[in-house]
């Protein structure tokens, strides 16, 4: 199950950093692209989820699903606080990124380790 998460998150990372691409050069991101975005990593946060719940102990794989859960927080929060013809919350988006790319190192951490 580690591993379908961990799938769905790099795919979910791919789609955010196209989204914001479009969204700097464009001015506004491609809002279903966004959405595409929002719902993979929180299939995927559901995913890891049921590991981390129903699995064996892996501190790795929980570590992640925190961070990913954090992420998650700050993912809605700048959505929620952006609004709709504005540009890009940079700023915002660049933390809720970092903290999604901490989470993957965690996840792939946690899956070599035997999750």
């Amino acid at each position: 199950m580690a591993g379908i998460s961990l799938i769905l998150f790099i795919t979910a990372i791919t789609m955010g950093a196209t989204t914001l691409w479009r969204g700097l050069r464009q001015g506004r991101p491609a809002v279903i692209l966004g959405y595409a975005h929002a719902t993979t990593a929180l299939t995927a946060l559901t995913v890891l989820g049921v590991r981390v719940f129903t699995g064996p102990e892996n501190l790795l794989l929980n570590s992640a699903f925190f961070v990913f859960l954090l992420a998650a927080i700050g993912g809605l929060f700048t959505l929620a606080v952006r609004g709709r013809n504005e540009p890009v919350m940079l700023p915002l988006i660049l933390l809720h990124a970092t903290a999604a790319v901490v989470a993957v190192l965690l996840l792939i951490a946690g899956v070599a380790a035997g999750g």
